[in-house]
């Protein structure tokens, strides 16, 4: 590979690398901002109502899905 072209690679790799860093960086603000927290690339907000929520649904049975707060009934298992 001539230098000219490694050096066009690097610096758009080091050009996309930040660009990801960035993007990561703003999703976890927002997520705090909403009283969230960050973790692997995924938000997640829990708190006393969403136990509540999961504490009532598993208690009739159900199977409770946090991420659309939704309980759910039949799905899977013996």
């Amino acid at each position: 590979m001539d230098p000219g072209r490694a050096l066009t690679v690097a610096i758009l790799a080091v050009g996309l690398a930040g660009g990801v860093a960035g993007c990561a960086a703003d999703a976890a603000r927002i997520c705090a901002a909403s009283g969230g927290s960050y973790t692997g690339g995924t938000c997640s907000r829990w708190g006393p109502e969403q136990q509540a929520a999961e504490d009532a649904c598993q208690s009739g049975g159900g199977v409770y899905q946090g991420g659309t707060g939704t309980c759910e009934f039949g799905m899977g298992g013996p």
